[in-house]
């Protein structure tokens, strides 16, 4: 098991903002975290990073309890990819990934020929070598992912944390996000990606964790868990769960809000 969170429960001090989440997930698959604004998706991910303490529960990945392991040992293991980043510096594509080798020598060493050379084959492996000099202030929002992703993987973690990757972005490049969370699964790692739409739940999916005021409300394959009652459970809104077919004859499964006629 790559990754198992059990009875995982923590928050900002004031209380548990994560009640009590438990699920598991094996290499190659996709983890939808979906649920409404302020049901705990974000503190999920910080707790899983380590970046807040864990108030119980346990996260362990590849068997090994993260809290006994040292930074540089979590950071080979589990990556994160923010919803967004506004660079500061010009730096280029191929720097900023880069950085993703920073758990692989000391502080007081330089990176080598081997780590740029790594740095470029991340880029390349994921369609984006022809970023690699430019720089990162000139970039669109969907090639800053492809930077982020690729640092990720430049990294060389098994286990990808993704905080609504795709928000900001234009259907296009939502669409290239679903994709590469597709590819890297296809290589072995686990994504674990929260967002705000529900029809990415079955576009590139294999389960869903469905939250709910900081517990989880369901968890699943999205066939079985994503139905119009558990969706009105969650969100508040009426929502209908229809299965279609694209141009080319492809089975497609799509959410939409609902409106009681009026009378």
């Amino acid at each position: 098991m790559l990754l198992d969170v059990r009875g995982l429960r923590g928050g900002y001090g004031g209380g548990d903002v994560v009640k009590d989440v438990s699920f598991r997930a094996e290499g190659g698959e996709i983890i939808f975290l979906a649920g409404p604004n302020g049901c705990g998706k974000t503190t999920l991910l910080r707790l899983l990073l380590g970046q807040l303490p864990a108030a119980g529960g346990a996260v362990l990945a590849e068997g090994q309890d993260l809290r006994t392991l040292s930074p540089r040992a979590r950071a080979n293991l589990i990556a994160y990819i923010p919803q967004q980043h506004t660079p500061i510096f010009s730096y280029t594509a191929l720097e900023v990934v880069l950085m993703g080798r920073a758990s692989h020598f000391s502080a007081f060493d330089a990176p080598r020929a081997a780590d740029r050379e790594a740095a470029f084959a991340a880029l390349e492996r994921l369609g984006a070598g022809y970023l690699a000099n430019r720089s990162c202030l000139s970039l669109s929002g969907g090639q800053r992912q492809m930077v982020l992703i690729a640092r990720a993987v430049c990294q060389s973690a098994k286990i990808f944390l993704m905080d609504e990757p795709a928000a900001n972005l234009d259907y296009a490049n939502q669409q290239l996000l679903l994709d590469t969370a597709a590819e890297l699964a296809r290589w072995g790692c686990c994504v674990l990606m929260s967002t705000h739409s529900p029809e990415h739940l079955f576009a590139a999916g294999h389960k869903v964790l469905l939250m709910r005021e900081g517990r989880a409300a369901a968890f699943g394959p999205p066939e079985e868990v994503v139905t119009p009652q558990s969706l009105e459970a969650v969100y508040g809104v009426e929502m209908d769960v229809a299965s279609i077919r694209d141009r080319y004859g492809a089975a497609r499964t799509v959410c939409l809000p609902v409106r009681r006629p009026k009378d």
